[in-house]
């Protein structure tokens, strides 16, 4: 089975999407959260909103909290959109390292 446009396939590097022929069907993704790291392997394709659950178990982040987290590009301060794939932010790289952050806490009414 060739990728499927978006290196789902079988890591072969047929895709004709973000494949990017270089055989690498998932990412290594790195989380940093205060003094720990943790990492784990996504398929290309999976998005940003995966990572953070994922991540959001991984350091026991408190449900009181959790909704208060988001991820940025580790050096950056831009939270990433939940929607936005892996392989848009790796660029054809086969890791990639973000950071778990406390967002913006809203005053007042939602």
């Amino acid at each position: 089975m060739a990728g499927n446009g978006n290196g789902n396939g079988n890591g072969n590097g047929n895709g004709n999407g973000n494949g990017n022929g270089n055989g690498n069907s998932t990412i290594s993704v790195t989380v940093n959260y205060q003094a720990a790291s943790k990492t784990n392997s996504f398929p290309r394709g999976a998005k940003v909103s995966d990572v953070l659950a994922w991540a959001i178990t991984a350091f026991l982040i408190d449900d009181a909290i959790a909704t208060e987290i988001e991820l940025v590009v580790s050096g950056t301060t831009d939270e990433l959109q939940g929607s936005k794939t892996l392989a848009s932010l790796a660029h054809g790289a086969s890791a990639l390292t973000l950071d778990l952050v406390r967002g913006d806490i809203a005053n007042g009414n939602a």
